[in-house]
């Protein structure tokens, strides 16, 4: 047999024993788990051991003392009752000690009245050990074995009691190694039972001629042993060596032995005590291991292995709780300005890779923080206030060195932690907000502090998202319609369907309140659905009444098709209304193609098989517009109206929607240019065969009964052509 092989086979073994006997080194967590369940079996020991004592105490009382008593009415009652009853008075302190101790120890909630019930619990415990033993003690005076055993459960008792005083003031101070505190305490009330149930036993068997009580140390054991979950060669050496000393005890009299049978149940007892430690052991670790790593995907980040951001709310509740005055923190919202581009050159990996630097950096900045990912290119910190500024700038200069070409770097949204009262959640929205008004704005700094112009607007914002439901039930929410020209004879080949907001309270709205708002809560697919079923119905209406029909173009969100499943929710309504599939045309903005195109390419070959015509909207305002006309099937394109910009004084502009129109054509798309304001640029777009116009030279958004007025009058006359 290879050398080799049997050597690897044997390391395998040692491996495995040591295992087994947990001689391995086991994490934080399996430590913590295993102290907690200790402390639950603690919890539930001591309360059987003050059951125990309550009826033991009892059960004297009513059949020894109380009849001593009536027969001997000279006794003091006092004296008396302790004398017969003191070391169930003080096992009955001890249990309670204990279970008080263990209730605190699980408590999440600790405070200075809880920590003085147990100390209170545990002093008295240690009041009554230091008074009882001298009546019994002078007892048993001439019998050393039996006053070992007994200095041996005062002493156990004793140290017991210390160790709660110590390990509760110590957690309570916010010690970081109370699981050593905590063990102590195991310890000694581990021994002080198995003291109790030698002494009961011994006693038992040197009294009686049929030995009766053995069980109280049996049970004692089986405590310790199985209930009580330690290191396995950490119980089997205690029960091993108690086990011992106790058969030594017994084999002591050279007047009485003990049978072989009995022997044999004894040593049988041992080995199953410890097989069942040993089982019980690895089962409580396997379970800890799983549930460690179940912890670690819940409160890690699976990407960066920073805290996730539903671990962050709870550290921050929990450091909230713990700390009354925080007016010195902050709550600040990371964005990490060129990340898209970066994705896009470097590739994802790339992307990722980046994203775990920055969780790194920003760990290593504010090590007294608490440090998580949101989403995406978002993180989220509470970060003492303390030289803050200081730190995102030199936070963003090492970001920026690790490109050269992109050089990404990271913008903060910055809240002032100071109402205790109010939800972690709701303050790390306000440093969002700030940090979506900073790159909104485009100013020079790298954070924008949260102030009150930006709470009014917050107020405002979480205004609409809670009223979108009841606006629309209310029909505060309006179509108006931008008709829209064909440019060879001027007729209206359509229009386009704008959502407008006539609200009870700030009356009219503008998009740019309402949009932004609804979108960053991923609510906009309800306005947007809104408008298209006021169009069917309007449609509907027209078709019905036998009046000018024509197409209506509505500009769906990006967020509608990743909050819900947008393509089935149109056609529901197109068919309810039975309005024809070619009356209603899709727009969706080129930028949204970029933020998930796998998505969104699936979404648009289904609205396409369903018979929709789709629009590309805002065409020139992405990085990647050529892509886009590439990868995607497309109907109409709409020139975004910036290229109409400095139409007179800037003749690039001409040349490139010369271009834009003509290379449309050439791959089969119609064209359509957004913001026409004078004749000029009506003309122009004209002869370059740019098919469809649309803008204030024709006519601003207008009400459905507006425009049909004007349809009616002639004002507009309505194309034969639809397409």
């Amino acid at each position: 047999m290879d050398i080799n092989y049997c050597y690897k086979m044997f390391l395998n073994i040692l491996k495995r024993l040591k295992n087994i006997f947990g001689f391995s080194h086991d994490s934080k967590y399996v430590k913590r788990y295993l102290d907690n369940a200790n402390m639950r079996s603690g919890l539930f020991m001591s309360g059987v051991i003050v059951v125990l004592e309550i009826w033991m105490i009892i059960r004297y009382y009513v059949e020894d003392i109380i009849p001593d008593m009536a027969n001997n009415p000279s006794i003091n009652f006092f004296q008396y009752s302790f004398q017969k009853n003191s070391m169930f008075w003080l096992l009955l302190s001890m249990g309670l000690a204990m279970f008080a101790y263990c209730a605190y120890f699980l408590d999440k909630h600790l405070n200075k009245r809880k920590t003085i019930v147990v100390v209170s619990i545990a002093i008295f415990s240690l009041i009554l050990c230091c008074l009882f033993p001298f009546e019994p003690i002078k007892a048993l005076s001439s019998d050393i074995v039996k006053l070992l055993l007994l200095i041996s459960i005062y002493s156990s008792i004793l140290l017991f009691n210390i160790s709660v005083i110590i390990a509760t003031i110590y957690r309570y101070k916010g010690g970081n190694n109370y699981l050593i505190t905590s063990a102590l305490v195991i310890t000694f009330f581990a021994l002080s039972c198995l003291a109790f149930g030698v002494r009961v036993s011994y006693h038992d068997y040197v009294k009686l001629s049929e030995p009766k009580m053995i069980i109280c140390f049996l049970m004692m054991s089986l405590y310790v042993g199985c209930l009580l979950i330690w290191k396995p060669y950490i119980s089997i050496s205690i029960l091993g060596t108690i086990f011992l000393f106790f058969y030594l005890l017994l084999t002591s009299f050279k007047d009485r032995k003990l049978p072989d049978g009995d022997l044999v149940n004894y040593v049988t007892f041992f080995i199953s005590l410890a097989m069942v430690s040993i089982s019980m052991y690895a089962q409580r670790v396997d379970e800890a291991k799983k549930d460690e790593k179940l912890e670690v995907l819940a409160t890690t980040d699976s990407l960066t292995g920073i805290y996730s951001f539903d671990h962050f709310l709870n550290l921050v509740d929990e450091k909230r709780s713990k700390e009354k005055v925080l007016n010195e923190w902050l709550f600040v919202f990371f964005d990490v300005t060129g990340f898209k581009l970066y994705n896009y050159q470097k590739g994802f990996i790339a992307g990722n890779e980046l994203l775990k630097t920055i969780g790194k950096m920003l760990t290593e900045a504010f090590p007294t923080g608490i440090v998580s990912r949101q989403a995406d290119d978002h993180f989220v910190a509470f970060i003492p206030k303390e030289n803050a500024n200081e730190i995102f700038n030199n936070v963003n200069e090492k970001l920026k060195a690790l490109d050269k070409d992109i050089r990404p770097y990271l913008i903060a949204g910055v809240y002032v932690y100071q109402n205790e009262i109010e939800e972690t959640n709701r303050s790390v929205e306000k440093a969002r907000y700030a940090c979506g008004e900073l790159k909104h704005r485009g100013v020079g700094n790298y954070y924008l502090y949260y102030d009150q112009d930006m709470h009014n607007d917050y107020r405002k914002k979480q205004y609409i998202i809670r009223r979108i439901d009841e606006a629309i039930q209310a029909r505060e929410i309006k179509a108006y319609y931008q008709p829209v020209f064909w440019s060879k004879d001027g007729s209206m080949s359509g229009a386009e369907a704008l959502a407008r907001w006539m609200d009870s309270k700030y009356g009219f709205l503008s998009p740019n309140e309402f949009v932004k708002a609804l979108e960053d809560s991923q609510m906009i697919y309800k306005l947007d659905l809104e408008v298209l079923r006021i169009v069917c119905e309007n449609t509907r209406y027209n078709i019905d009444h036998k009046l000018a029909v024509f197409p209506v173009s509505i500009n769906f969100s990006r967020m509608d098709f990743t909050a819900v499943d947008i393509v089935s929710l149109i056609d529901e309504i197109v068919t309810e209304y039975n309005v024809p599939k070619n009356l209603i045309h899709i727009e969706i903005t080129e930028s949204a193609l970029l933020d998930d195109a796998e998505l969104l390419t699936k979404a648009t070959r289904r609205l396409k098989k369903l018979g929709y015509s789709l629009w590309l909207d805002d065409f020139g305002s992405g990085y990647s517009s050529f892509n886009v006309l590439k990868d995607f099937e497309f109907d109409v394109l709409k020139l975004d109206r910036k290229f109409l910009n400095g139409f007179n004084s800037n003749e690039k502009s001409q040349l490139i929607i010369k271009s834009i129109v003509n290379m449309a054509d050439s791959i089969g798309l119609k064209t359509l240019s957004e913001g026409v304001e004078t004749k000029e640029e009506a003309d122009f777009l004209k002869n370059n065969k740019c098919g469809r116009q649309q803008g204030y030279f024709y006519s601003k958004p207008i009400p459905y009964e507006e425009l049909m007025k004007k349809i009616l009058k002639e004002e507009f006359k309505v194309s034969s052509k639809i397409d």
